[in-house]
């Protein structure tokens, strides 16, 4: 399997003493290719490539429906 990471700074994914030797600063921009080497690893879940997509990442910052409040008052006459 094969994924590009666009525009992830050099600091995030790399040791201080590996971006000296590529003469790289911290900050850097770079654009990533990662491609798995072993045959096992080469399958993802759906549930991974959605996390890994971030097509659904807006929901983070979406409000809450419902609170533990609201299924505790629902739930008020259970079991009596």
């Amino acid at each position: 399997m094969r994924t590009t990471i666009e525009s992830i700074e050099a600091g995030k994914i790399l040791p201080p003493d590996q971006l000296a030797r590529l003469g790289l600063g911290p900050g850097r921009l770079l654009r990533v290719v990662l491609e798995t080497v072993d045959a096992e690893d080469a399958e993802i879940s759906v549930t991974e490539m959605n996390a890994q997509g971030g097509g659904f990442a807006y929901l983070a910052d979406e409000p809450d429906l419902y609170s533990d409040a609201d299924l505790v008052e629902r739930n008020a006459d259970f079991g009596k």
